[in-house]
C-alpha cells in the first residue's frame, strides 16, 4: 500500500494518455481527465458516464464511481441544476461530494497537480501536500509483465530500424553524394522517418520525434534531421515508439554510414561501441550510475575524444549514458552525472554518444534490465557502421 505520509488520501486529476502516474495507478487509458483517489482502505475512480462502463471493466481500482451521480448530489444540495456543459466545474463539485462522503480532509497530490483544482479544493478548506517525486518510487522497478510490454515496443522499434537500414543500404548515390531510392527519388530524413512510422503502426505502436539525422544534423543529439541523406556521413537512427496497447515505450539507436567511412569516423564509432560495452559490463544492482558514466567519459578522453564547447557549440560526450524506460520515455533511474544507485528490475537505456562538427555524430543504444549480478540485454538488433 502507498505511504500516504500522514494524509488521508492520494489524489490525482488528469488524463492517463499524458499522465504516466495516472496510467500506472489505474491501468486505464483515457484521453479526457478523470479522478483517482486512494485512501488507506480502497482505490476509487471518479469518471464521466461516457467512460463509466469501460472503466468498470478495465480499471485496476476497487470502485468506479459515476461523476454525474455525485454532481447531482452536489446540485441537489445547492438547489441548482447540474450543468452538463461546464464539465470542469462538475468534476470538482462531484469530487468535493466524494471527499466529504469518505471524510477526506488532507491529500497528497503530485507535483503537476492542476492549479485550478488545487485552488477549488483549498477554498473548500481542504489541505493539499505536494508529494516528493517520483510519486510512485517503486514504478522504476518493473514487474515481468511490464518488461514484456517494453519488449513488445522494442520489437516494433527494431523492425522499424531494419526497414530504415535496408532502404539506406540499397540506395544508389548520385553525383552530389545524395542517396537515391529505388523509385529514383532522393532519400530524405523526412521520407525515411515516414517509412519508420508506417512500420511502427503495423505493430500497433506510434512514433513521435523519431530521429533520422545525417552529418551535421547528427551533431545535435535531439535534432530530428531534415533534407537529403548523404553518402560518407554518419546517419543517426533513434526510434522510440509507444505501444498503443500497453502505453510502454521501446527505444533503440543505431548509427550507419552509406559507403566507406574515413579512418577518423571509424575511430569515432569504435570508441562509442567500446563505451557502450563498458557500461553493459558494469551495470548491476547496487552500482552507482554516475560511476559508469564517469568511466565512459574517461575512456573517450583516453581515445582522444575530448568534450567541451567549440565555436559556441558543445561537442564530444555531453549527455547522459542512459535513463529509465517504461510508461515514460525518460524516467528514473538515471545513468549520468547525478548519483543514482541501480536496483534489480529497473529497465534502462545504454546510449553513449560522441558528436563533432565536421565529423558527425555517433550514438548506439540498447535497452537492458538491471539484475543482481549484471544486466539482461533486451535488444537483439545487430550493430554495424558501414552499409
Amino acid at each position: 500500500m502507498l505511504d500516504l505520509d500522514g494524509t488521508d488520501a492520494l489524489l490525482i486529476v488528469g488524463d492517463s494518455e499524458r499522465s504516466a502516474d495516472m496510467l500506472y495507478a489505474t491501468g486505464f487509458s483515457a484521453p479526457d481527465p478523470f479522478v483517482f483517489l486512494q485512501t488507506d482502505r480502497a482505490k476509487y475512480l471518479l469518471i464521466g458516464d461516457l467512460e463509466l462502463d469501460r472503466a468498470r471493466d478495465q480499471a485496476r481500482v476497487d470502485e468506479v464511481l459515476s461523476l454525474s451521480r455525485y454532481d447531482k448530489l452536489a446540485a441537489d444540495r445547492l438547489d441548482e441544476a447540474a450543468d452538463e456543459e461546464d464539465y470542469p466545474t462538475r468534476r470538482y463539485r462531484a469530487l468535493l461530494m466524494l471527499l466529504e462522503e469518505l471524510k477526506v480532509r488532507t491529500m497528497k497530490v503530485p507535483a503537476d497537480f492542476p492549479v485550478g483544482a488545487a485552488d477549488i479544493l483549498r477554498q473548500a478548506g481542504l489541505r493539499l501536500e505536494v508529494a516528493a517525486e517520483p510519486l510512485f518510487a517503486h514504478r522504476s522497478r518493473k514487474q515481468p509483465v511490464e518488461i514484456d510490454a517494453v519488449i513488445q515496443a522494442l520489437v516494433a522499434a527494431e523492425r522499424g530500424m531494419k526497414r530504415a537500414i535496408e532502404i539506406i543500404r540499397s540506395a544508389a548515390v548520385d553525383s552530389h553524394d545524395r542517396l537515391v531510392g529505388a523509385d529514383g527519388q532522393i532519400l530524405t530524413s523526412q521520407g525515411v522517418r515516414r517509412l519508420i512510422h508506417q512500420s511502427l503502426l503495423a505493430d500497433d505502436c506510434t512514433g513521435q520525434h523519431t530521429i533520422v539525422a545525417c552529418g551535421e544534423d547528427g551533431c545535435d543529439p535531439h535534432q530530428q534531421g531534415s533534407g537529403p541523406l548523404l553518402a560518407g556521413q554518419p546517419i543517426i537512427l533513434d526510434i522510440f515508439p509507444r505501444s498503443e496497447e500497453s502505453g510502454y515505450f521501446g527505444d533503440i539507436t543505431r548509427t550507419v554510414l552509406k559507403g566507406e567511412a574515413s579512418s577518423r569516423q571509424r575511430d569515432l564509432y569504435r570508441a562509442v561501441e567500446e563505451g557502450q560495452q563498458l557500461a553493459l559490463e558494469r551495470i548491476r544492482a547496487g552500482v552507482d550510475g554516475s560511476d559508469i558514466h564517469r568511466a565512459i567519459e574517461e575512456l573517450f578522453t583516453d581515445r582522444g575524444f575530448e568534450t567541451g564547447e567549440r565555436n559556441g557549440r558543445m561537442q564530444g560526450f555531453f549527455h547522459g549514458t542512459g535513463h529509465g524506460l517504461g510508461l515514460e520515455i525518460h524516467e528514473a533511474p538515471s545513468i549520468g552525472k547525478r548519483r543514482d544507485i541501480l536496483q534489480v528490475g529497473q529497465v534502462v537505456t545504454v546510449e553513449p554518444g560522441l558528436y563533432y562538427q565536421g565529423l558527425g555524430g555517433v550514438r548506439i543504444e540498447d535497452v537492458v534490465v538491471v539484475e543482481a549480478e549484471g544486466c539482461r540485454n533486451l535488444t537483439s538488433f545487430p550493430k554495424y557502421f558501414e552499409v
